[in-house]
């Protein structure tokens, strides 16, 4: 599916004010962290992370996310976000190649998550890029000449940027070399392809 899109993912840079960052990250602060956990052994991790669902923070999001579906020609169905995890990397952390789709819709009590996948991937950048090393966004698909191309966001690096991507294409962050890197993800969910 990935194949036929002319747009593997879409970037706002620096749309959210350092300010916002500061605040998102206060925010974060306040809530239970803990280690990055696994999908069943699926892919590697290592990182630390925090569930946040404040609605001033989908309020800030949410624009990019239909704004990018538009303007990228996707036109995805989604009606709902997940909460947010709220991710730190420090030196020697990292994310392996996944994606955020799941095989099968989720079962849930609650019915604006029962029966959705996850269909926008979306990644807010909260930490300037002084304050770290390595740490970048990569993604990677099947090109039209039957290649893997991998790209790396390098406008994924700045403070305050939003990159916003359907949820299945595969994904990593490369190892901290060097300080600490924190960032915002959600996902948008929505009613099985058909």
């Amino acid at each position: 599916m990935s194949i036929q899109l002319k747009y593997k993912y879409w970037s706002f840079v620096k749309a959210i004010r350092p300010q916002q960052c500061q605040d998102i990250i206060k925010a974060a602060s306040t809530k239970i962290q803990q280690p990055g956990q696994l999908a069943a052994g699926k892919h590697r991790r290592k990182s630390t992370v925090a569930w946040i669902s404040e609605k001033w923070i989908y309020d800030i999001i949410n624009p990019f996310i239909h704004t990018a579906n538009k303007n990228a020609g996707w036109n995805f169905q989604f009606d709902w976000n997940e909460t947010s995890q709220f991710t730190t990397y420090g030196k020697g952390d990292y994310y392996g190649w996944h994606i955020d789709q799941s095989d099968t819709p989720k079962k849930d009590k609650n019915k604006n998550f029962d029966g959705k996948i996850r269909k926008l991937s979306l990644t807010l950048q909260l930490t300037d890029p002084s304050q770290y090393e390595g740490g970048n966004l990569q993604l990677k698909w099947l090109s039209q000449d039957a290649k893997i191309k991998t790209v790396t966001i390098k406008e994924g690096q700045k403070c305050g940027t939003i990159i916003i991507f359907p949820s299945f294409i595969f994904h990593r962050i490369t190892p901290i070399t060097k300080g600490t890197r924190q960032s915002l993800v959600n996902w948008s969910l929505g009613d099985v392809f058909k």
